[in-house]
């Protein structure tokens, strides 16, 4: 059952990269996520109310750089998506947690074995593959690499909080701080949106909130490895996706490179068991 739960999940993550990169040239990223932090916000702030729990965290400066790492991983992510196909912004934002893992020695002291070298250096070789020169060194792919480490970095910062406060708490306050940026950010440059767009950014917010939720519960039911392997199938739908609404068809160097960082990250989910 976790294991399709986990496939569900990352079918509403497959769709809310989709929306973003539908809504993206007509948007600015940092609207897209404002409305993605507003929309389930007032959810959040009635379940903390229903439970009783604090809204703001114990933990504040560790929560504001977790906000903070948390808002540029989505500011990079979704700028990759609407610059560079689908499939590749998806396959490089799965280096994820290789990037934890090289990552995990300097933040919380974790030692690394042999297995989680080789399966860093896999997932590096992967990259080079996906970037190369004919693909342009772009800055979009960069951005999405970027994102990736500044969500590893965002990762290892929830762990922290985890031990001072509620699960509620942190996603409450993360989308709080990142609403409060990205308006920020947007200033007078607001663009009011239109007619199909509320769906798209509808649909971003409770994809998005959804998918975290059957997510939470897969890891909730099963080891955390077998559901991890579960959650590549993101890749599948964003490749789909891609296809059929943009006539995306990944080159073999593409196919090669996201093989190899599911591969690393393969190895590194077994030296964890």
């Amino acid at each position: 059952m976790s294991v399709v739960l986990m496939i569900i999940a990352s079918a509403c993550f497959g769709t809310m990269a989709a929306l973003i990169k539908a809504i993206g040239p007509d948007l600015p990223i940092p609207e897209i996520i404002l409305f993605r932090s507003i929309i389930p916000l007032p959810f959040f702030l009635a379940l903390l109310a229903l439970k009783k729990k604090r809204i703001i965290a114990s933990a504040r400066k560790t929560m504001l750089m977790r906000a903070g790492f948390g808002f540029l991983a989505m500011s990079g992510f979704y700028y990759a998506l609407t610059h560079i196909p689908l499939a590749e912004s998806v396959f490089l934002g799965r280096t994820q947690p290789l990037i934890l893992a090289l990552l995990a020695p300097w933040i919380v002291g974790e030692k690394p074995t042999p297995a989680v070298w080789a399966a860093i250096g896999t997932g590096l070789l992967g990259i080079i593959f996906i970037i190369q020169p004919s693909f342009g060194w772009v800055v979009a792919a960069w951005a999405s690499i970027g994102a990736a480490t500044a969500s590893a970095i965002a990762h290892l910062l929830v762990r922290k909080l985890g031990r001072t406060d509620e699960p509620e708490t942190i996603v409450t306050n993360f989308f709080m701080v990142s609403a409060v940026l990205s308006a920020i950010w947007t200033g007078s440059s607001f663009t009011m949106p239109e007619g199909f767009q509320w769906l798209l950014l509808l649909g971003i917010a409770l994809f998005s909130t959804f998918g975290q939720f059957l997510m939470t519960l897969a890891y909730r039911m099963d080891h955390a490895p077998v559901v991890a392997a579960a959650s590549y199938s993101s890749v599948i739908f964003s490749i789909v996706y891609g296809y059929i609404f943009w006539h995306e068809v990944p080159t073999y160097s593409t196919f090669a490179g996201g093989a190899l960082i599911i591969l690393g990250s393969i190895i590194l989910i077994r030296s964890r068991i």
